[in-house]
């Protein structure tokens, strides 16, 4: 019979254990529901599709003055982080804010390179290195960041599309 009591008076107390810990983890009333969780850069990593017959996608590369054979769509990116990391660091250099790169610089993940078959897992690999330091580029912005930037196109640049290395190279921040 103790035993009974007992054992009702634990079921009871674990009820109330259990149900106060549901109030508590219960939204406000009249609170707006939590926003569910995205995974950064949910929209643009390794397993987005790449749109065909986009500019820079294959049979449709972007002509120009500088490569009448036309580029990619990652190639023009990349063209444009030469701009981004340039621009920044004549800012840095005199004395103003850098403007965030991370906004820009994340589509490497999602465009078409001039192989398409070199987008793939040790691709994405290096770009996500690439991008870390991008970040932390954008969170503290200076030679240290920056050149951290420089170091990831030259990681990446000796594993694959090699062309570049002596351009990037000068561009480090001495």
């Amino acid at each position: 019979m103790i035993r009974q009591r007992l054992s009702s008076l634990f079921l009871s107390f674990l009820s109330l254990v259990v149900l106060g810990l549901l109030a508590a983890c219960s939204p406000t009333p009249g609170a707006p529901p939590a926003a569910p969780a995205v995974a950064e850069d949910a929209d643009c990593n390794l397993s987005t599709p790449l749109v065909p017959g986009i500019p820079g996608s294959p049979g449709h590369l972007v002509t120009s003055p500088r490569n009448p054979n036309g580029d990619s769509e990652l190639a023009l990116l990349m063209r444009q982080f030469v701009d981004d990391l340039r621009e920044n660091r004549t800012l840095l250099e005199a004395g103003q804010p850098a403007k965030k790169l991370y906004p820009t610089h994340r589509k490497m993940r999602c465009a078409w390179p001039t192989k398409p078959d070199e987008r793939n897992p040790a691709y994405d690999g290096r770009a996500q290195s690439y991008l870390a330091s991008v970040r932390a580029f954008d969170h503290e912005p200076g030679k240290s960041t920056y050149n951290q930037i420089i170091a990831g196109c030259v990681n990446c640049h000796s594993q694959s599309c090699g062309g570049p290395l002596e351009f990037i190279d000068s561009m480090v921040w001495q």
